[in-house]
């Protein structure tokens, strides 16, 4: 299993917004792209994708990215294994 996080990114401060799980990288990196358009009208989730995430779970244990939308809202995306 694996969590998904996303968190609102202001200046230094981050506000986590949204907490999901998730069976598998595809289903993260899906759950990802469904709620990022959500939380900001306008947002893509192509900024993520399947092969990127699971690159990073393999060689750091997580992934980590910030994604930007249109309306220059800047978001924290990680998706991590459940220990």
């Amino acid at each position: 299993m694996f969590r998904i996080a996303i968190s609102r990114v202001d200046n230094r401060r981050i506000t986590p917004v949204r907490h999901e799980t998730a069976l598998s990288v595809d289903e993260a990196v899906r759950a990802v792209r469904g709620l990022l358009p959500e939380l900001s009208p306008g947002a893509g989730g192509e900024a993520v994708s399947d092969e990127d995430v699971q690159s990073s779970v393999n060689r750091v244990n997580d992934f980590r990215q910030d994604v930007t939308v249109g309306d220059g809202e800047r978001y924290r995306v990680v998706i991590a294994p459940m220990m």
